[in-house]
């Protein structure tokens, strides 16, 4: 019996060769060679291709995998690693990195600069061993979606070649003699899943389209379009579907705030007519975001905040309802409510709510806390009010929208902008789409954020002298390195430089340190390590700041007044506290600070990682367990995912996400807020059976404890019937690891 090579050449079947291909990938493993090749049923017949043989031995030893038979994730990686080889190099040998390069160059792939290395060392470094730290699931999704291929997408990139293209890519702007030498310890952190950069990172590093952040956040003011000096196509409302469109066309997940567009009814001097308010143009976002679709990937990622005292606000929290007119929906962005201080107090006073028209009294857009309040309670003592309503009512109408559509999503204007460290050259009037960006906009600026993630679950507290010095290093680079779809998000970027580090694997850890998410010992720990977090992030930036100088705006922020995160955070129970470094060791930090200034406007944010957690085999970000098992399905086929905290053999401590009780969420995410001088997407997760009183407690002790924002409140799908599943129109995709639809900060 023949079968057919790769390369088109029939030869004789060799039994022993498949042998010995399961035989390499089980070794050192606690799973059968034989049930392997048993399951893979492969129905052998004359001119059988080679690579449908390997195909079927993937999927069997991905079949295996369950809950305590999880060394077969390892086994099937290390077969499909195995088809990776073949389909590169035809063999099972890496080749060179000079040879590599030289072919990516060739194939117009990655940027000709990348041979400015000494290949030779870099070379040297690679460790191909560190390919066995995949499992089946983060070798596949590196396979299907981030390796190069050439224009027939025959694969071109080996998984630790990808690693360090991604590191040289990285190191591109460090200086002739000491690039080389960076490259390395960005390969280093990035193949021993220490740190991991954010998937445009991963995509472009390296390559002729080096687009890497992940995040864009605008603003809109009331016009429809205006030139502007030194930006290309102007402001006003059109402007700024335009921007969005630009960056949703480089694959960037945006927020833009719209409560500077007047509200329905009110009018307009230029032509003596009404508005028709921020809705309609709501519509054409929504349509922007279907149809300039992430380079044909997927639907555009579009986030739209108003605040409550916006007259359109109760038009805006029903934009995703199910149901209603149509003229009034817009279902694939994403609103938000950027909810102050004095709402929230009046809803739990019962008092009064009164709507105001952002024109009119546009000062209400450009304050917060207290000097809001004050022109608040001016502007209702004037009669300025276009509606007065319960406030209690607009919530209750929040919440049930919340629930009935998934929308609108819930963050908190007076904390974002009360601890911002640049609020003396602005204000920050929005989030992102996955609400973890803390950052100005203007009419002149659009905030640009780049991301990546710290790996606690291999990545240890001791590692992180050692690693997040590094990490800070290659976020900082990536400002300088990045295209940039426009100039206001240029200028923005290269004036204050803001990063977000980020941390994973949260809950693998936890768990594997034997703690249960529902204790106060869990809350003791998150204030011991992320206080650690913290001032390594800080500390980081200080020193890039004293080798290379601190950014642009940093005199008159909070960071040269010598104020840090810890020192504008909201004070918690004693009994959560358990710090890790003493009061001289941050008076030092900001004494250094004041002498040397900052790097980086913002240093923290923690991003969803849904992706690249996969990719290193852990839990996503900050999240608890989605689920403890569940089917994944790509173009190979069907296999089981088994959560990876499940590993630690400790059952009782993998609690689901709708498991736990919500409150012990948004303690621990109060604790890690403290520290962050960004903000973090903080799912809440609702069993069936929770009342709407309940989730309204939730987000009013979110607010309390000094969270700066909330993302998904996610239903639990199995819980509701087939009706309510059908009707339900929340968005299906999370960033979490049973759907990561959009991958920007990830």
């Amino acid at each position: 019996m023949l079968v057919v090579k790769r390369n088109g050449e029939p030869q004789k079947i060799a039994i022993a060769k498949i042998h010995k291909a399961v035989e390499w990938a089980c070794n050192g493993l606690d799973v059968s060679l034989s049930e392997i090749e048993t399951n893979a049923h492969i129905q052998f017949f004359d001119g059988i291709k080679t690579s449908q043989i390997h195909i079927a031995l993937v999927n069997s030893a991905a079949s295996l995998i369950d809950v305590g038979k999880t060394d077969y994730e390892f086994a099937a990686a290390r077969l499909l690693l195995q088809q990776i080889y073949k389909e590169v190099t035809q063999d099972t040998i890496y080749p060179t990195l000079s040879g590599y390069i030289s072919n990516a160059i060739s194939l117009d792939k990655i940027k000709p600069e990348m041979q400015s290395f000494d290949l030779e060392a870099l070379n040297a470094a690679i460790d191909v061993e560190r390919d066995n730290l995949f499992k089946y699931l983060g070798m596949q999704t590196v396979y299907d979606r981030y390796l190069l291929r050439d224009e027939n997408q025959k694969l071109i990139e080996m998984p630790q070649h990808f690693w360090m293209r991604v590191a040289m890519g990285i190191a591109l702007n460090e200086t002739p003699k000491s690039r080389t030498k960076w490259a390395i310890e960005f390969y280093n952190v990035l193949s021993k899943f220490e740190f991991v950069s954010s998937t445009p990172t991963l995509f472009n590093s390296g390559t002729k389209f080096s687009q890497m952040s992940s995040c864009f956040v605008t603003t809109t003011d009331d016009s429809i379009w205006e030139e502007q000096e030194g930006v290309n196509f102007g402001k006003g409302i059109f402007a700024t579907m335009t921007e969005c469109a630009l960056y949703s066309k480089f694959a960037g997940g945006i927020g833009t705030d719209w409560t500077r567009v007047r509200p329905a009814g009110a009018g307009i001097g230029s032509t003596h007519g009404m508005s028709s308010g921020v809705v309609p143009y709501l519509k054409v976002f929504n349509d922007t975001a279907v149809s300039v679709n992430q380079g044909g990937k997927r639907n555009g990622s579009f986030a739209a905040y108003l605040e409550p005292w916006h007259g359109d606000i109760e038009r805006f929290i029903n934009l995703k309802k199910p149901n209603g007119d149509e003229r009034l929906r817009a279902r694939e962005i994403f609103p938000y409510i950027w909810a102050n201080d004095l709402f929230m107090k009046r809803v739990k006073a019962r008092e009064k709510w009164s709507l105001f028209c952002s024109h009119k009294n546009a000062e209400l857009c450009e304050t917060y806390g207290e000097e809001f309040e004050r022109h608040y309670l001016a502007a209702e003592e004037r009669g300025d009010a276009i509606k007065v309503i319960d406030a209690m009512e607009l919530w209750k109408g929040i919440i049930t929208a919340l629930v009935e559509s998934g929308a609108p999503l819930i963050t908190f204007k007076d904390e974002h902008n009360r601890r911002n460290p640049q609020n003396h050259v602005g204000v920050i009037r929005s989030s992102n789409l996955c609400s973890e960006i803390s950052l100005n906009t203007s009419d002149d600026e659009s905030a640009v954020c780049n991301l990546g993630s710290i790996n606690v679950s291999v990545c240890t507290q001791a590692d992180f002298p050692r690693v997040i010095p590094i990490a800070m290093r290659m976020l900082d680079n990536v400002i300088d390195l990045n295209f940039y779809p426009t100039e206001k998000a240029r200028r923005s970027n290269l004036k204050h430089r803001p990063v977000g580090l980020g941390l994973m694997g949260w809950t693998d850890y936890i768990i594997s340190q034997g703690i249960d998410w529902e204790s106060d010992e869990h809350l003791r720990l998150t204030d011991f390590v992320f206080e650690d977090f913290s001032y390594w992030a800080i500390k980081s930036s200080m020193e890039i700041a004293k080798e290379k100088g601190h950014y642009t705006s940093y005199e008159g922020s909070k960071w040269s007044h010598g104020i840090l995160p810890i020192d504008t955070a909201r004070k918690l129970p004693d009994e959560w506290r358990h710090g890790s470094r003493d009061a001289e060791s941050w008076d030092t930090l900001r004494t250094e600070i004041q002498k040397h200034g900052m790097r980086n406007s913002n240093c923290m944010a923690i991003a969803p990682t849904a992706t690249i957690a996969n990719i290193v085999g852990t839990t996503p970000c900050i999240e608890p367990i989605y689920k403890q098992v569940f089917v994944k399905e790509n173009k190979s086929g069907k296999f089981k995912v088994v959560d990876p905290a499940m590993r630690h053999n400790r059952p009782e401590l993998c609690k689901t996400a709708f498991e736990i009780d919500q409150t012990w969420l948004i303690k621990a995410a109060a604790v890690r807020q403290k520290y962050i001088d960004q903000s973090q997407s903080v799912n809440l997760f609702k069993r069936a059976n929770v009342k709407g009183n309940v989730i309204s407690d939730w987000y009013f002790l979110a607010w309390e404890l000094g969270l700066k924002s909330t993302y998904y409140l996610k239903q639990q799908i199995s819980e509701l019937s087939y009706e309510e599943v059908i009707n339900q129109d929340a968005p299906a995709a999370m960033c979490s690891i049973d759907n990561p639809e959009c991958e920007s900060c990830q």
